[in-house]
């Protein structure tokens, strides 16, 4: 029995790393940017006004988007 605990205490450590390292990597994975009607519905322009082809901004676009910062 004395062989089982050791093993589980080598284990334990091993799992939680590989598991944090899994939890750490799906926090700072790059998500896709997603284009949003509200902007379309605040200013009454279509999406076409500040995109050619989504999700990529025209110069009004990049434009809209640099004056607008939060």
């Amino acid at each position: 029995m004395q062989t089982s605990a050791k093993c589980l205490t080598a284990v334990v450590p091993t799992v939680v790393a590989v598991v944090a390292g899994i939890l750490i990597a799906l926090a700072i994975q790059p998500r896709t940017a997603s284009a949003s009607l509200a902007i379309a519905k605040s200013t009454g322009k279509s999406c076409s006004a500040c995109h050619t082809k989504l999700p990529a901004l025209n110069d009004y676009g990049k434009k809209y988007k640099a004056s607008h910062k939060k």
